[in-house]
């Protein structure tokens, strides 16, 4: 094999890994529909739910199950979910 055959054929090479690699990490990036919430983020979902839910019941702060939404995000991040109240009403 001449020294030009083995450029071409490690550049081929080089490629293919390159373009399995890329292919790999948008495949790995891709989901089937909405995310996933990690444990952290779903036990912040159900607490500021429980927040809320004792709040329109006219439960004072001092009194509330939960937590507040100290990040102010709670409402994008946690998707329509059974609340802990949903939950127990169902029962």
């Amino acid at each position: 094999m001449t020294d030009t055959a083995r450029k071409h054929r490690s550049t081929i090479t080089l490629a293919v890994i390159v373009g399995g690699l890329v292919t790999l990490a948008s495949l790995t990036q891709q989901t089937d529909g909405p995310r996933q919430l990690t444990a952290s983020e779903a036990e912040y979902c159900e607490m500021t739910a429980m927040w809320q839910e004792d709040a329109k019941a006219g439960f004072v702060e001092s009194q509330r199950r939960g937590w507040p939404d100290f990040h102010r995000n709670a409402a994008s991040l946690c998707t329509p979910q059974i609340t802990h109240g949903q939950q127990l009403a169902s029962r």
